[in-house]
């Protein structure tokens, strides 16, 4: 729970830097991400893929942010998510063709019950294309998202967000994001203070009862707590609509940020297109 609060800090820290995505406005990186994210969904070309990945990153770096920082955020579950999920797609049972690596071979099929396995089961190449152009289709999702992130301040992306139909859903992200930290915060304490004033511990019976109270003791606090914020809000001349003393403004630096993400989707387009004519993947 503090690591999940820390994390926050440090989006806010990233996105208060000065750098060229940072100065941009909510509303142009938030069309254009999703742009670039709907666009990714099109390429059915790895080079496509991690070409449009790579302008995504080079944007970040020469935004302020380290190519460390940006690469530990994008592939820590890699290797553990990532990979499990496309286990499966390289395998001859579910993707059948030619064989890369044989890893069983049986004279003929084996009968297991009512499942009957096959006499050979190995890492195929069309497994791997498969494979390959799903991990490449979730890093490229993950790291527009991340550079989404990264580099604008919670409260400025939800005012991109808030229009007419999307203002019920805007408003309570805004007060999720503000006092969910604040809940577990005293759900830590809780834990804090029972781990400091414990001799030896309780049986498992004994931490589930402990548990369970604390649940329901921590759902009276974010009630009354939320019905607090709310009489604050009113008194404060809360009408249901939020003002934002944040301005847009859309200028030169946008449109030329606009211009790249149009160029890098459409050269993007183009290489999967004459990948697709002329390479295997």
């Amino acid at each position: 729970m503090a690591r999940v609060v820390e994390d926050s800090v440090f989006y806010e820290r990233s996105a208060r830097r000065k750098g060229f995505l940072q100065g941009l406005d909510a509303r142009v990186k938030l069309i254009s991400v999703l742009s670039l994210a709907v666009g990714a969904t099109f390429l059915h070309c790895v080079s496509a893929l991690w070409a449009l990945g790579l302008f995504a990153f080079l944007a970040m770096v020469f935004s302020g942010l380290g190519v460390r920082r940006v690469l530990s955020r994008t592939w820590w579950v890699a290797p553990g998510l990532f990979m499990l999920v496309t286990l499966p797609a390289v395998l001859s049972v579910f993707t059948p063709g030619d064989s890369l690596v044989i890893l069983y071979r049986t004279p003929r099929p084996v009968a297991i019950g009512p499942v009957t396995l096959p006499g050979q089961v190995s890492i195929t190449g069309q497994g791997v294309a498969v494979a390959a152009l799903l991990v490449s289709r979730i890093a490229v999702g993950v790291m527009l998202a991340l550079m989404l992130a990264l580099t604008t301040r919670w409260q400025e992306l939800l005012r991109a967000a808030y229009t007419g139909a999307t203002a019920p859903f805007v408003l309570v992200a805004t007060m999720m994001y503000r006092y969910v930290f604040v809940l577990l915060r005293i759900a830590e304490e809780m834990h804090l203070g029972k781990r400091a004033r414990t001799i030896c511990p309780g049986t498992a019976a004994q931490e589930r009862r402990w548990i369970g109270h604390r649940v329901g003791a921590l759902f009276v606090r974010s009630r009354h707590l939320s019905e607090q914020v709310y009489a604050a809000m009113l008194a404060r001349g809360y009408r249901g609509e939020a003002k934002a003393m944040i301005r847009s403004r859309v200028g030169r630096r946008e449109v030329a940020w606009s211009a790249m993400c149009g160029l890098a989707l459409g050269l993007a387009l183009a290489v999967n297109h004459a990948a697709m004519r002329g390479l295997p993947w």
